[in-house]
Parts: structure tokens; C-alpha cells; sequence
């Protein structure tokens, strides 16, 4: 008889859905977005994603691929992004890549001017 062993790891995202606050953006042509990434907002409620860990506005609610960006671009299609809530600094990302160690401290600083809590867990 064969033994197989599997270790499944998963960081949870929203730890706190009753606090959890939404609004809609535009998303930008030909740009794949993460549910959780974190976004810049622009003053023409277009989405981008930020620079680094320092420089974000809302976190993504949806996933999108360039090509449904695109589509969605053209025809001014929002999606979904977090203005308020809980959310594991672990479980959030910038262009779809988690987010280093060394830059929790600066995300979770934005994260407090946001109006936005990044937690450890």
C-alpha cells in the first residue's frame, strides 16, 4: 500500500467580513488584477496597481485578466475593490506577487491612513 502526504498552506484574506466596506473603479486596459492586490486610486476612479508596499489607496475585490481588463476598459466596466475592513497583511499582494516581510511595516502604515486594518495572523 502507498502513503501519499500532502501539506496544503492558505493565508486568509478577509478576517473580518462584517466590517468589510466595497465600492466599484475602472480598471485599466491590457492589466491583470488580483483579488487582494493592492490598487492606486486616481481622482478619475481609474485603478492602477501601486508602485510598492507604501504607495496604495483600496485592495482588489475581484481577479481579472489582461484580456477581461481590456474588454471591461472599453466598456467602462467596474469592478469590485475594499475601501475598509480587516485583512491579512499575508494575504495581500502587489501585482499579484505576496508581499515581502520587510514590507509589511510600510503597507500596514498606508493601510492605517486608508482607513484600513492589515493584521498579522
Amino acid at each position: 500500500m502507498t502513503t501519499i502526504s500532502t501539506s496544503h498552506s492558505s493565508r486568509p484574506f478577509n478576517l473580518d467580513v462584517g466590517k468589510t466596506r466595497k465600492a466599484n473603479a475602472k480598471v485599466t486596459t491590457a492589466t491583470a488584477y488580483k483579488e487582494g492586490d493592492l490598487l492606486t486610486l486616481s481622482a478619475a476612479n481609474v485603478l492602477t496597481h501601486a508602485a510598492d508596499a507604501s504607495t496604495w489607496s483600496v485592495i482588489c475585490g475581484t481577479t481579472l485578466t489582461a484580456a477581461e481588463a481590456t474588454i471591461a476598459a472599453a466598456n467602462g466596466t467596474e469592478i469590485p475593490i475594499y475601501i475598509g475592513g480587516i485583512y491579512s497583511v499575508e494575504a495581500v499582494s502587489i501585482s499579484g506577487t505576496a508581499l515581502a516581510t520587510n514590507q509589511y511595516a510600510a503597507a500596514r502604515a498606508q493601510a492605517s491612513i486608508n482607513n484600513i486594518e492589515l493584521s498579522k495572523v
